[in-house]
């Protein structure tokens, strides 16, 4: 990683950021339509904003540990490598109480993608909108943290 790489990645997580939140906006207004086709929309927006919360940690883990184990279970490991600061390399990016509603996010959006007949719970989706509040509002300030300590630590004022 050098600063030009720092400042690429900078920007396309502040990029995801911005997507992030827009999921999670569109998650509430498909909930409030209170139809089943809204409930549906919910869903989507929900496994559309885990999916560039994970995408933000890949970024991370390739541009600083240059590889990712593609086995059974790398989605589960990429959260919890990326809640642990690794010394000289990196530090943590997710905060450790941000584990259980990224797990519980993780676990709906492999239902989703798995399931053939699946009946959606109107208070499950309202519980996976708690978990979504929990991460969003934090995201930007995490980006900034992250990129701040890598930036002081390389001498790289960015």
């Amino acid at each position: 990683m050098d600063r030009l790489g720092l400042v690429t990645l900078k920007d396309e997580l502040v990029q995801d950021c911005v997507v992030a939140e827009k999921a999670v906006c569109l998650v509430e207004l498909r909930l409030q339509e209170g139809t089943d086709s809204g409930m549906e929309g919910c869903a989507h927006h929900l496994v559309r904003f885990y999916n560039v919360v994970e995408q933000m940690a890949l970024r991370i883990a390739k541009a600083f540990e240059n590889h990712i184990d593609d086995e059974r279970g790398w989605h589960t490991e990429l959260i919890r490598r990326l809640s642990i600061a690794i010394e000289g390399v990196r530090p943590a990016f997710f905060l450790t109480t941000m584990g259980q509603p990224l797990r519980e996010l993780r676990s709906f959006r492999h239902v989703i993608n798995h399931a053939y007949d699946l009946e959606l719970d109107r208070e499950k989706l309202v519980l996976l909108l708690k978990y979504a509040r929990q991460v969003a509002p934090g995201l930007k300030s995490l980006v900034q943290s992250f990129v701040d300590e890598v930036s002081v630590r390389e001498g790289w004022p960015l």
